[in-house]
């Protein structure tokens, strides 16, 4: 009997890659002006943080990392995770930036039933329709308490 077929072959290929893909952080918090909130910076890459400035990011699983910049910057820890979700970089990206103004009515659907000290609960509110502030009020409670000494 012959090897694998190329097809298997190629499907095999294709899970690995997406097994080493490099996950994607957004920046929570900076001591330093120059890197915004809401910053998406690829894990591995290097930020210009100064001398003593910190930076706090967070992954797609809600981890939080605070580092410390130094003369040549800080560079971003590396994760082996499973392909980064650009749907849950959206949902980051929508928790850390500047509310909007409000323009419609209260949304039909209520808020979901779920745990908001969790990061799974807070990212599933942020989801809902007319739930983005509720959501935001308890990842800036998430946040804090991972930047507790």
């Amino acid at each position: 009997m012959r090897g694998p077929t190329p097809i298997l072959a190629m499907i095999f290929a294709l899970g690995v890659a997406g097994v080493a893909q490099a996950s994607e952080f957004v920046v929570v918090a900076s001591t330093d002006p120059a890197i915004a909130r809401g910053r998406s910076v690829a894990a591995g890459a290097t930020l210009p943080l100064g001398v003593g400035k910190t930076v706090m990011v967070i992954d797609t699983s809600g981890q939080i990392t605070r580092l410390t910049g130094g003369a040549g910057g800080v560079t971003l820890p590396r994760r082996q995770l499973s392909a980064a979700n650009s749907d849950r970089v959206a949902v980051l990206k929508m928790l850390v930036a500047q509310p909007r103004l409000k323009r419609s009515g209260p949304s039909a659907k209520p808020c979901p039933e779920v745990d908001l000290t969790a990061f799974e609960g807070i990212v599933t509110t942020a989801q809902v329709d007319g739930c983005l502030t509720r959501a935001r009020a308890a990842f800036e409670a998430y946040v804090a308490r991972a930047s507790a000494p």
